[in-house]
């Protein structure tokens, strides 16, 4: 839909990227992340944030660091302080100080003076980074050092042997209920596995203490999460925080789209960059089971690979497209149901300039009404255009069952597909050719 670009036509505004992936440093093509050019002309806060080698960094650490950027951009009343904690760690605070330094060379960019207020644009679509930013933080124990330590160690066992099978079983030790949530993830998601055995390891340390005042383990993991949140910006009287959802008007129309764009990123040289990344050790966790990056680790680890396979590339880019549709589709559910999420409608039949230009002249309009008459006529009137766009989003639904993929570059006999393929075959011999490797050594 273009959301970045939507942003940057925003006046006197600074992006503040909600996206997992983006914030680490290196991943470029499989993130979809601006480049230096374009961030050079609309400046992007919490991108490049973080080394590759973090892999503790999580959905609380960026809240914080958004919230950090949030009340140095703008002018708050006291109490918004209250919202960012001291640096917790030496990590913390270096991030501190590289956003204070994005945010001095992002007003330099914009031509703003220095002690500038700007209102921050949060742009992105991790779906538990915003519904972190906007309503609040779970109540949620945090896993202990120790734990997370354990876990990491456990872990990295098995994914160094890409072992998924033998990492369940371990999981299965632990307890019934963390076999029964492993067993619910994608294969060789072991950043998420790990996240189940920190809390697994926590339950354990916890019980061990005092023998916790006689609670077993299951009481002890039900008390982990109370299901409340606390700390959204929503939550702030004296913050008029304004949430938009730019929905395409025809989901069908946006499908083909999303198809081309992942042939673009292939195009663009998505398997020479997994590969590099992969084999010197500096794809993040977090990446590793993203979109993009998981098909394609998947495509050059699969078995008996053979050169010139057509059919296993077309395979490769089937699922990735099907995964980013589908990505996309649980995106809509997600802001469907949350009613603080205003619906602008983007007409995708346009070219991106015209669809983007309307898109943010409807935002600007809606962020100049005075807040009731914004909520009374665009966010909650049950008739308006965002009403009517998310009930026709969620029509056109159905209609998606029988969606194909049409490739758009990648088309048989075609140049791009044969250079594709070349490429593919190189990536995927140094790929197995570094494994091998590895399991020789051991």
């Amino acid at each position: 839909v273009g959301k970045s670009d939507v942003a940057a036509r925003l006046q006197d505004s600074i992006i503040v990227s909600a996206d997992s992936v983006q914030v680490y440093r290196g991943v470029q093509i499989g993130a979809n992340k601006p480049t230096k050019e374009e961030r050079a002309i609309t400046p992007h806060l919490l991108v490049d944030l973080v080394d590759s080698s973090n892999s503790q960094y999580n959905a609380a650490d960026w809240t914080r660091d958004a919230l950090y950027c949030i009340q140095k951009l703008g002018r708050f009343h006291k109490d918004a302080s209250s919202l960012v904690e001291p640096p917790r760690d030496a990590d913390s605070q270096q991030r501190q100080n590289i956003i204070d330094q994005e945010i001095v060379e992002a007003k330099r960019i914009r031509n703003m003076d220095p002690d500038q207020s700007v209102t921050p644009v949060v742009v992105g679509g991790t779906m538990m980074y915003l519904q972190w930013l906007v309503h609040g933080r779970p109540d949620a124990m945090r896993p202990t050092s120790t734990a997370i330590a354990k876990a990491m160690a456990r872990i990295q066992q098995f994914q160094d042997q890409d072992d998924w099978e033998g990492a369940l079983l371990n999981v299965q030790s632990l307890g019934e209920k963390y076999h029964e949530q492993a067993q619910k993830l994608s294969a060789r998601d072991f950043y998420r596995l790990r996240r189940i055995m920190e809390v697994a390891f926590t339950v354990q340390e916890l019980k061990a203490k005092d023998d916790n005042d006689g609670n077993d383990s299951d009481d002890i993991l039900n008390n982990l999460y109370s299901g409340q949140r606390e700390g959204g910006l929503l939550s702030l009287d004296h913050c008029d925080v304004r949430c938009f959802f730019l929905c395409p008007h025809d989901r069908m129309t946006h499908s083909k789209i999303v198809d081309e764009r992942c042939e673009q990123m292939l195009q663009k040289g998505l398997l020479r960059e997994t590969t590099d990344l992969a084999l010197a050790g500096a794809l993040p966790d977090m990446a590793r089971r993203a979109i993009g990056y998981r098909q394609t680790l998947e495509y050059l680890g699969r078995e008996n690979p053979q050169d010139n396979d057509l059919e296993a590339f077309l395979q490769y880019v089937k699922d990735f497209t099907t995964a980013t549709r589908q990505y996309s589709k649980r995106q809509m559910q997600w802001f469907r149901k949350d009613p603080d999420f205003c619906f602008i409608p983007v007409d995708m039949s346009q070219d991106k300039e015209t669809r983007v230009a309307g898109a943010a002249r409807e935002i600007h309009r809606q962020c100049q009404l005075p807040r009731t008459e914004f909520d009374q006529q665009e966010r909650l009137n049950p008739n308006g255009i965002s009403a009517e766009t998310r009930n026709q989003n969620e029509k056109q639904g159905k209609g998606m069952k029988v969606y194909q993929l049409e490739r758009k570059v990648f088309l048989d006999d075609s140049e791009p597909l044969r250079q594709v393929l070349k490429e593919a075959d190189l990536c995927t011999n140094q790929f197995q050719s570094k494994r091998l490797k590895i399991e020789t050594v051991e």
